[in-house]
């Protein structure tokens, strides 16, 4: 049984070869995977999200074919979904009191912040884009959440301007950068990276 319990690039990968071509094997090859490793990935997938992402379909005088689910399409969107690089970034999770404080978002993802709330509350953040420095390894910084995290896509902005989309624990994370910063760190689908984010730029929003 997979140990994971999240989004992997290898899946957005998947899904983004799906959507062009409905075709499992197909797919695959242009995922970059064999065809046993893109059943599994779509069979972890469904128990992640507790429904199918894609169906295959048999075929008979024509080939068979496998095409995304309603929620397939919601899932790719959720990483892939064109924004202005300054669109700022919602989640929900539960405020747990402490030295220092944070806010649990699920599936291992915390985050460090410094407004007050109840123990044990449900709140709202907002994390800015313009806020998330990346790097390709880690260094002494005084911002309080360091996230682990894979690049998953990266969209040219006008103006020189980039948005860089990394999956976090299966979270996309969107960053605003300059077309210069991405070529200087050579980020592309795949690259691992670290997303730095002060405590103080986690910003309760209800």
């Amino acid at each position: 049984m997979s140990t994971e319990r999240w989004l992997t690039p290898t899946d957005v990968r998947l899904l983004h070869a799906l959507e062009r071509v409905p075709n499992l094997v197909k797919a695959a090859r242009r995922a970059g995977i064999g065809r046993d490793r893109a059943v599994y990935r779509l069979q972890r997938l469904r128990r992640l999200y507790r429904a199918p992402v894609a169906r295959g379909e048999r075929g008979g005088r024509r080939a068979g074919s496998t095409h995304l689910t309603a929620l397939g399409h919601r899932v790719l969107r959720s990483v892939s979904a064109p924004r202005p690089p300054n669109a700022r970034q919602q989640w929900s999770g539960t405020y747990r009191a402490g030295a220092p404080p944070i806010v649990d978002l699920g599936r291992g993802a915390r985050l460090e912040v410094v407004f007050r709330a109840k123990d044990a509350e449900r709140v709202r953040v907002e994390i800015d884009p313009e806020m998330v420095v990346v790097a390709r390894g880690r260094f002494e910084s005084s911002a309080r959440n360091t996230l682990p995290a894979e690049v998953a896509a990266v969209a040219p902005r006008p103006g020189g301007r980039a948005t860089v989309i990394a999956l976090w624990r299966g979270r996309p994370v969107r960053v605003a950068l300059t077309q210069a910063s991405v070529d200087r760190l050579r980020l592309v689908p795949g690259t691992r990276v670290y997303l730095y984010l002060k405590a103080v730029a986690v910003r309760r929003i209800r």
